[in-house]
């Protein structure tokens, strides 16, 4: 049994050394933290569980990776093509998606603080349960989004166009969505408590249940919205009014 146990660690080193030298692309649960991978040719890489913390995967084609449970804290993804790929219940800190490629992503249960996402293309994946608070979505092209249960508290959407999505049960708190469209968007039961939405678009969304107390909604298009127990209370109305508490 000992001879088995310390026989795995050098099965282990050497498989992130044929990682390294790009004669496989699995190396789950390996330390790949703080390496330059740009050069790497990887389809369809097994990396869950791995270490790739300030590790740059620069304009790489990661397309159906798996990174799900990795450590991606402040790694480099931009121009990174991640179509089809698995990054649930990653950790995210600082980690930079710029003008990647996001299209069918899974962010589920990811965590992360103060990600950028700036000019990336986010289509028909989910952020569901994920925390992504005080993170950059400016720029961003958002379609097609499930982001249920989620996190944005403090982020910056100002601006984005975003079609199809849904924020359902999500927090959006002190969120910056100046001028933001989200016609038709499924924001049931969504906080946005002091959250800014001065000119944001509104048209035909459900604001069912959905918190906008403290938020400044001044200017806001609200035309055909579903309020049904939406809470206003205090909020900077379109109109310039301030929402009062329901008797």
């Amino acid at each position: 049994m000992l001879a088995a146990l310390f026989g795995t660690a050098p099965a282990f080193a050497d498989q992130r050394q044929d990682f390294l030298d790009g004669k496989t692309s699995s190396c789950p649960g390996c330390d790949l933290s703080a390496i330059d991978l740009s050069g790497l040719t990887l389809v369809e890489p097994d990396l869950q569980n791995a270490d790739l913390s300030s590790t740059s995967l620069f304009g790489l084609d990661l397309s159906g990776a798996n990174f799900s449970g990795a450590n991606l804290s402040s790694a480099e993804f931009s121009l990174t093509n991640l179509d089809r790929a698995d990054l649930s219940n990653t950790q995210l800190e600082y980690a930079v998606f710029f003008r990647a490629n996001l299209t069918n992503i899974d962010f589920s249960g990811a965590k992360g603080t103060k990600v950028s996402f700036r000019r990336a293309v986010i289509s028909g994946g989910s952020f569901d349960g994920a925390e992504m608070t005080f993170s950059d979505f400016q720029q961003a092209r958002i379609a097609g989004i499930s982001a249920t249960d989620a996190d944005f508290s403090g982020s910056n959407f100002r601006a984005v166009k975003m079609q199809r999505i849904d924020f359902s049960n999500s927090s959006l708190a002190g969120a910056d969505l100046t001028r933001t469209n989200l016609d038709n968007a499924k924001l049931t039961d969504a906080d946005f408590a002091k959250a800014d939405l001065y000119g944001a678009e509104m048209v035909g969304a459900d604001l069912t249940g959905a918190n906008f107390s403290h938020a400044r909604l001044l200017t806001a298009n609200l035309r055909d919205a579903l309020t049904v127990g939406t809470n206003f209370d205090f909020a900077l109305m379109p109109d310039g009014q301030t929402g009062k508490p329901a008797q």
